[in-house]
């Protein structure tokens, strides 16, 4: 195998619009950390496989077609099933597609499209870098869990692809944990990477290489048990922990067989029927408790299932037959499943345990398109951001996991 790796800064040149948080009514104030894309190209056995992740909230088909057909007026034969764009879902980076009403910046949009061909046009025609992979794993105790019952069974591992040349010298990492990228709260108005980029940045530091971050089964992962503010301060704070913990806990660097690449699209077909009645009365039942609600997460699940059902209601009572694809890699010792939505820790932690490679990982939102909140069926009994905004009745998610499970 041989690698090669570019990473840019694709900071807005002028506010504009974030991703996330409907309460947010303006553009953003001020840059407070940048913004960045990472593209990684993979050679094995004369297959080019390009991945990339950006400080954003989400990726979309738009924006993946778009920058493979650049790439091929540009004399890069990029291929479609091997390239993965995806994102760290930060909702306080800039907007990259049009959503909650609101349009993205063009011209940055176009910027980051033009950074991005230019990026892979330069991995995917480098020589690299020959290595051997090795991974280690950090079971982070105390700093976040499942977001709604920091009691209940989650996924709380940091996972760590190590590329080694053949001096045995690291020259990069990949790291992925299902986390969700969203500590800033919708009270904090300037541009940022949020977690994961400060990840990125003290992982960095302390292995001298570069980082590329992928996020993992976060649909319903998080810090809010554990968190004191929903400032950067708390970012710093709850990185430092992640990485003090990484670095004093994780276990030996183990060699894994990465010779072959083999990627598998599947997909299941969802369908159900969708009673708007049923969001009418939510609806108003979220709207009374807001009148008295004080509580700054409560309040701020409050408003985005109301405008959650305000979008379900605008779409009326109907039959659905949805197709939610998925991408298995088979890397010999290595297996990663691609999901383009927020697949939740426990739905993915069954897709871990039932995979037959040495090593496991799943990499979430990412395009083409965008599945939603994924969530056991149990998880719809209590008051949760994914129960009230996912758009499956309970169960759909779990059929949807054991499809992929059955095609491991």
């Amino acid at each position: 195998m041989r690698i090669s790796f570019k990473q840019s800064d694709v900071t807005p040149k002028r506010p504009c619009w974030q991703g996330g948080y409907v309460q947010r009514k303006t553009f953003y104030e001020n840059v407070h950390d940048p913004i960045s894309s990472t593209t990684l190209c993979l050679s094995i056995n004369d297959k080019k496989i390009v991945w990339i992740n950006i400080d954003v909230a989400g990726v979309n088909q738009e924006l993946q077609d778009t920058i493979i057909k650049k790439c091929h007026d540009n004399g890069v034969d990029v291929d479609v099933d091997s390239f993965v764009l995806s994102a760290t879902h930060t909702h306080s980076g800039p907007l990259l597609g049009d959503h909650f009403d609101r349009t993205a910046d063009k011209e940055y949009v176009d910027f980051v499209i033009d950074t991005l061909v230019d990026d892979i046009k330069t991995v995917f025609t480098s020589e690299g870098t020959e290595v051997r992979v090795k991974y280690r794993s950090t079971l982070i105790d105390g700093l976040y869990s499942n977001r709604n019952d920091k009691n209940k069974l989650s996924d709380k591992i940091v996972h760590e692809l190590g590329f080694f040349d053949n001096d045995e010298r690291l020259v990069l990492i990949l790291c992925t944990l299902a986390h969700h990228c969203t500590i800033l709260g919708p009270n904090f108005m300037d541009c940022s990477a949020d977690l994961f980029g400060e990840l990125r940045r003290q992982i960095s530091a302390k292995e001298n290489v570069p980082v590329f971050m992928a996020q993992g089964n976060a649909g319903d992962m998080g810090n809010k048990q554990y968190r004191q503010s929903n400032l950067y301060d708390e970012v710093l704070k709850q990185a430092t922990n992640i990485t003090d913990q990484m670095n004093k806990k994780h276990s030996e660097w183990q060699s894994l067989q990465v010779n072959s690449f083999n990627i598998r699209s599947g997909k299941y077909k969802a369908i159900y029927d969708v009673d708007v009645n049923e969001f009418i009365v939510k609806k108003a039942d979220f709207e009374e408790k807001l009148k008295t609600e004080t509580n700054f997460d409560t309040v701020k699940l409050l408003v985005t299932g109301i405008k959650s059902f305000e979008r379900k209601i605008a779409k009326g009572s109907s039959h659905v037959e949805r197709d939610m694809p998925y991408r298995i890699a088979d890397m010999d010792d290595l297996q990663i499943v691609f999901v383009p939505g927020e697949l939740g820790s426990i739905l993915g932690l069954r897709i871990k345990e039932a995979s037959k490679a040495k090593v496991c990982l799943l990499w979430g939102y990412v395009a083409p398109g965008n599945l939603g909140y994924m969530i056991e069926k149990e998880a719809y009994e209590g008051f949760s951001q994914e129960s009230n905004v996912t758009d499956y009745p309970a169960g759909i998610p779990d059929e949807y996991a054991a499809n992929i499970i059955e095609n491991l």
